[in-house]
């Protein structure tokens, strides 16, 4: 009985001086690295198709050219309210909105400068214009009649060219989601050989203690606390430097916030999903290696 109350307080196998530690911890750091780097890859990349599908497949851009003549602004405004009550009177159109000069501006000051005057240069008016999702829109048809009621307006259709570019992005989530299992795959596949090693190592006195009335549990127990303690420090570390890459690629694409690409950002859910990694990791490496210990010493004893 007293034999037992001092096997639950202290650790008979020298696992803190084991070799396998550091192989643990590297190995350890760079799979949360490269898991964090990937998991946010993927948050992105469904951020981003997510937003497409939403904002962009299901509607459609009108431009309303500049006029060649000099006009008042209640021309301007006339031949705009035209082509607004156009759509507005369409069937599967649900919202007919007027870009502002602002929003103009943003979208130009990539190539034209933050200073840009949009009154000193002709900047056609843009409308933007939301379908009712599920509904079959005739752009053909619509782009005829506008052309006979208003000939200085055009249509851009965004779903004809970003079908292509919503495909490739999910291929790249696929391509993601396969990663993500290949580094959780040699993780798991890394603990699990240097568990046998360390077990190889101290067969001794894993037998010793077998004898003296140790269980396979008890052992078990000591490898699984090991494995929480490096996973957490690990994870910690791996995650660490997964933020410091994720904070530069942000920087180096905080210019290119026009069009596209501003849609590429993380949530506050994905970022706690992301800084919960070092916590998951350290509960899977103590639960694999308190599987994986009993097991093996199941067959070798």
């Amino acid at each position: 009985m007293k034999y037992g109350l001092r096997l639950s307080i202290h650790n008979e196998l020298p696992l803190k001086e084991d070799k396998s530690n550091i192989f643990l911890k590297v190995s350890t750091a760079i799979a949360v690295f490269l898991f964090s780097i990937t998991l946010a890859a993927y948050f992105v990349i469904s951020s981003v198709i997510e937003t497409w599908n939403k904002n962009i497949v299901d509607g459609l851009t009108v431009q309303i050219m500049p006029s060649s003549e000099v006009l008042t602004n209640e021309e301007n405004l006339l031949r705009t309210n035209k082509v607004i009550a156009f759509f507005e009177g369409l069937q599967g159109v649900r919202k007919v909105s007027l870009v502002s000069n602002k929003k103009i501006k943003k979208l130009m000051s990539p190539w034209l400068g933050d200073n840009v005057d949009l009154d000193s240069i002709p900047v056609p008016q843009l409308l933007d214009v939301k379908l009712s999702s599920g509904r079959t829109f005739d752009y053909e048809g619509v782009a005829k009649n506008l052309k006979e009621i208003a000939p200085y307006a055009s249509i851009d259709n965004h779903g004809l060219w970003l079908k292509q570019l919503i495909k490739t992005a999910a291929s790249l989530k696929a391509l993601s989601l396969f990663i993500l299992m290949l580094v959780l795959s040699i993780a798991l596949c890394s603990l699990f050989y240097a568990l046998k090693t360390s077990l190889r190592v101290h067969q001794n006195i894993v037998e010793i203690l077998h004898t003296m009335g140790a269980t396979d549990d008890y052992v078990a127990k000591q490898y699984a606390s090991r494995a929480f303690m490096i996973g957490l420090w690990s994870g910690c570390v791996g995650m660490f430097f997964a933020f410091v890459v994720l904070f530069v690629i942000s920087r180096m694409s905080s210019g290119l916030e026009a069009g596209l690409i501003h849609f590429a950002s993380l949530s506050v859910s994905h970022r706690l999903c992301l800084l919960s990694i070092p916590l998951w990791s350290a509960l899977l490496s103590m639960m694999m290696s308190f599987i994986c210990v009993k097991r093996t010493l199941g067959k070798m004893l």
